[in-house]
């Protein structure tokens, strides 16, 4: 008799209306912002994706920045583990794997760049040190250094940087012809100024030191 009772006071009267709950909601209700939420559940995020997309930067640098995110870039070593290429030399220094982390930051050809743009900055104390340096470790331990306008400066910097890099890379790999590194430098702050002109990025403080107050290397 008792479950029979716990059973009726359960049951809805006939004439009640069906109604659709929304679960993803605290009332119940849906809503757009709701449904794009649920849409992404379960999955990871990644770390430098927020970071990479509040930067200012041109469409298609930001979008390489998101496949190196994603570990997605044609590289030596990934087309290697694809049958693509029989060895995973680095194009810039021929000495490590090219993976994308030591392309970007760990090369001794890419740090020498970093190094001598950041100078130019007064920033030379965040450039790259090490051979094993992760790159989007390096990037978002390296940011915390910077005030909030300096940050925005520095997160365009290295977008530039990274894509100048990738260009240098593609150049040596299918193009067989190479730039120095004072060079790849010249070049880094010649596309800062095109970027400044468009307005995407550095600030007027830090392009105006950087150019015009600090000798070329």
């Amino acid at each position: 008799m008792r479950r029979q009772a716990c059973w009726a006071t359960n049951l809805r009267s006939p004439d009640t209306k069906d109604k659709l709950l929304w679960k993803w909601t605290p009332d119940q209700n849906f809503s757009t912002a709701s449904a794009y939420r649920a849409f992404f559940l379960g999955q990871s995020s990644i770390a430098g994706a927020k970071v990479l997309w509040k930067a200012r930067a041109p469409g298609k640098c930001k979008f390489f920045g998101w496949l190196a995110l994603h570990d997605r870039c044609w590289t030596a070593e990934r087309r290697m583990r694809h049958n693509l290429q029989q060895d995973d030399h680095c194009a810039l220094c021929s000495q490590e794997p090219e993976t994308i982390s030591h392309l970007l930051v760990g090369c001794s050809f890419s740090r020498q760049v970093w190094y001598r743009v950041l100078l130019r900055g007064r920033w030379q104390s965040v450039s790259p040190q090490h051979p094993a340096t992760n790159f989007t470790d390096w990037w978002l331990t390296s940011r915390k250094n910077f005030d909030k306008v300096e940050r925005k400066s520095f997160d365009s910097l290295v977008i530039l940087i990274f894509w100048i890099i990738w260009k240098e890379r593609n150049r040596r790999t299918f193009d067989h012809t190479s730039r120095s590194v004072i060079e790849v430098v010249n070049l880094i702050f010649e596309e800062a100024l095109s970027w400044q002109q468009a307005g995407l990025g550095l600030s007027n403080l830090f392009f105006f030191v950087v150019v015009y107050f600090l000798p070329s290397l």
